[in-house]
């Protein structure tokens, strides 16, 4: 178990650094293996949750970048597709 502790931790500090060096494609590398790890999914479902978290995550920075309705608008999207997120990993 500590094996794949360590593992874990890996991904999440490495998306972490590669998301600050704006390396996209590594930060969805590493999101995907450490889905793989934390919920036992196996690569295509990881990274298409993956996908729908990073989407997310993109309504998430127009949200804040807006005010008004305009922002509500993206953050209901955020919630969405957070939403389908959880669909697809969970098996829902």
């Amino acid at each position: 178990m500590e094996e794949k502790s360590k593992e874990l931790a890996k991904c999440e500090v490495g998306w972490w650094r590669a998301h600050h060096e704006k390396d996209y494609e590594k930060v969805i590398e590493l999101m995907t293996r450490e889905y793989e790890l934390m919920f036992g999914a196996d690569k295509e479902k990881a990274r298409k949750a993956v996908m729908l978290r990073v989407e997310a995550a993109k309504m998430h920075d127009k949200a804040e970048s807006t005010e008004g309705e305009e922002s509500e608008m993206y953050w209901k999207k955020a919630e969405e597709l957070i939403f389908q997120h959880f669909k697809v990993i969970l098996g829902d």
